[in-house]
């Protein structure tokens, strides 16, 4: 992770009708399976990826939607071929992440077209630091405990799983994964750029809990295809 980046930000397979209950358990209550591959949490009205790091597991199973994207070809990617990308769990800088995605979206993934990555919630006063910024007119949430974005209220809201900042938990809070599989420790990327600076985008990790904002070429970082209802 670019830790100049982030010290800077903070100062200064087609859909089916009827949807399965997953179990009786009370934290995936709000989580219906729609088939194999894709969960919908009905609290938020959004379609997860059952597999949280499906680039990886495409590529190592060499399938043909895999290997039909071309990273090489990517306005202001890292140049990598499609196998160096693999043989690094996946991780995308950010202009690949939204390559790839758009890729999924003109194959119509499992009959959707309207893949995304997950957003946060930049003016989100449930977050453990509210950092002004004069480009984003009010206070930026960032840290942990930011119940807003997409991927925190997933795993906290949805699946309840500990907040880490309450100290309920010291090292890997993700005690329940519900249907998921694949969901990495490490930093996802969103979708949401942040207010008055493009360049950033905000970035949630799983281990830390963590919310925070990063240079869209500065890191490799894992894609968790989503899609709102």
């Amino acid at each position: 992770m670019n830790t100049t980046v982030i010290s800077a930000m903070i100062f200064g397979i087609i859909q089916i009708n009827v949807h399965t209950t997953l179990s009786n358990d009370a934290h995936a209550s709000d989580l219906k399976m729609i088939n194999d591959d894709v969960v919908l949490d009905t609290s938020s009205n959004i379609e997860w990826s059952k597999d949280a790091n499906l680039a990886k597991t495409l590529c190592d199973s060499q399938h043909i939607l895999w290997q039909s994207f071309d990273p090489t070809s990517v306005d202001k990617g890292t140049g990598r071929s499609a196998s160096s990308i693999c043989e690094q769990g996946g991780k995308m800088n950010w202009y690949e992440a939204k390559a790839w995605v758009s890729h999924l979206n003109a194959q119509r993934f499992l009959g959707y077209s309207d893949w995304r990555m997950p957003q946060v919630a930049q003016h989100d006063s449930t977050c453990s630091m509210q950092i002004s910024l004069p480009s984003a007119n009010n206070a930026i949430g960032l840290g942990q405990g930011c119940l807003n974005s997409e991927i925190s209220h997933l795993l906290h809201d949805t699946l309840n799983n500990p907040l880490k900042q309450h100290g309920s938990c010291t090292d890997n809070c993700l005690s329940d994964t519900g249907p998921f599989h694949n969901i990495s420790q490490d930093m996802y990327w969103s979708d949401t750029e942040v207010a008055g600076d493009t360049s950033l985008v905000g970035v949630f990790s799983v281990e830390s809990d963590w919310q925070d904002a990063e240079d869209k070429t500065s890191d490799l970082l894992h894609v968790w295809p989503v899609r709102k209802l």
